[in-house]
């Protein structure tokens, strides 16, 4: 399977281009990149900006800074959408499929190459796991066969 899209540079960059112009204190993109790491919330994101030179940020900076991440997955989601759109990504296994961590019920539409997975032991309707396609592995159950190559 082709390689699915991650969180690059220029998507932080460009979700910290759309956060740089709303704050009360004027930092540039770059600044806001450089500090920002993957699920950081606007919190931890404006103690570091503040640690580069004591700012003093407000509490509206704080919000708009828990902004970026919400964009940044919003251009991961998109990049996928069209890496699996570009390249055909099918389902590589079927629904039914027990996996390691549940039983495959279907694949979501609100994401790309994603199975929605009952998770073994949950009973409630309408709640799955969300798994990618790669990570989904199929289940050993004790009695499958091992072989030895070297055999």
């Amino acid at each position: 399977m082709i390689k699915r899209p991650v969180i690059t540079d220029e998507m932080i960059l460009e979700a910290a281009r759309e956060i740089a112009g709303n704050l009360s204190v004027e930092f540039n993109a770059d600044e806001i990149a450089a500090c920002y790491l993957p699920h950081m919330d606007g919190y931890n994101l404006a103690r570091a900006l503040d640690d580069l030179g004591g700012w003093g940020l407000k509490k509206s900076d704080v919000d708009e800074l828990d902004e970026l991440d919400g964009i940044v997955d919003d251009l991961l989601r998109a990049a996928e959408k069209k890496w699996g759109e570009e390249n055909n990504i099918q389902p590589p296994l079927p629904v039914g499929t027990v996996i390691k961590q549940g039983v495959i019920h279907g694949v979501c539409s609100h994401t790309a190459a994603r199975y929605l997975v009952k998770e073994h032991g949950r009973t409630r309707e309408g709640v799955f796991l969300v798994i990618k396609f790669e990570d989904a592995e199929i289940a050993r159950t004790p009695g499958d066969q091992l072989t030895c190559a070297a055999r």
